[in-house]
């Protein structure tokens, strides 16, 4: 019996590793996502620590250079949040564009997938046919020549 032969197998391939290629650039947008996650996360941090500190020295005198140099630290640490906020914004939306071209490649595969499967069972269908017919060939040729033989 011959075997299958799929003619779109390399484009297959191709639009296989395409979608892989998407999904990897998938991963590293969402690894630079959490990166940025967590050095905003870092920076508020730091921003509440800066804060809590002010706020334990209450009671303390502060000369005017102390707090002038920690609210010009705060609003440097705020603007570096915002910058990196924006960064995000940034990096969702080029996720989102990401997970498009994901899904248009996951749906090349797919289609290509379905079709491949339609065509071989429809070479499997042909198949047992023409074995089905040679089998009934068979057995025709034995019950017409087997009784003049004898």
């Amino acid at each position: 019996m011959a075997a299958f032969k799929f003619r779109l197998e390399a484009v297959l391939r191709l639009r296989q590793r395409f979608k892989e290629e998407k999904e990897w650039e998938l991963h590293v947008l969402n690894d630079a996502k959490h990166v940025l996650e967590a050095e905003i996360a870092v920076l508020e941090q730091e921003l509440r620590t800066m804060d809590a500190a002010q706020g334990a020295a209450i009671g303390a005198i502060l000369s005017v250079i102390d707090l002038q140099f920690a609210s010009q630290y705060s609003q440097r640490i705020d603007l570096r949040i915002k910058a990196k906020a924006a960064a995000l914004t940034k990096l969702d939306a080029a996720i989102a564009g990401k997970r498009g071209e994901l899904v248009e490649a996951q749906r090349g595969v797919k289609s290509l997938e379905r079709l491949r499967e339609h065509q071989t069972e429809k070479f499997r269908r042909e198949q047992d046919g023409a074995e089905q017919k040679f089998i009934d060939e068979v057995a025709q040729r034995k019950f017409v020549v087997g009784p003049s033989r004898k």
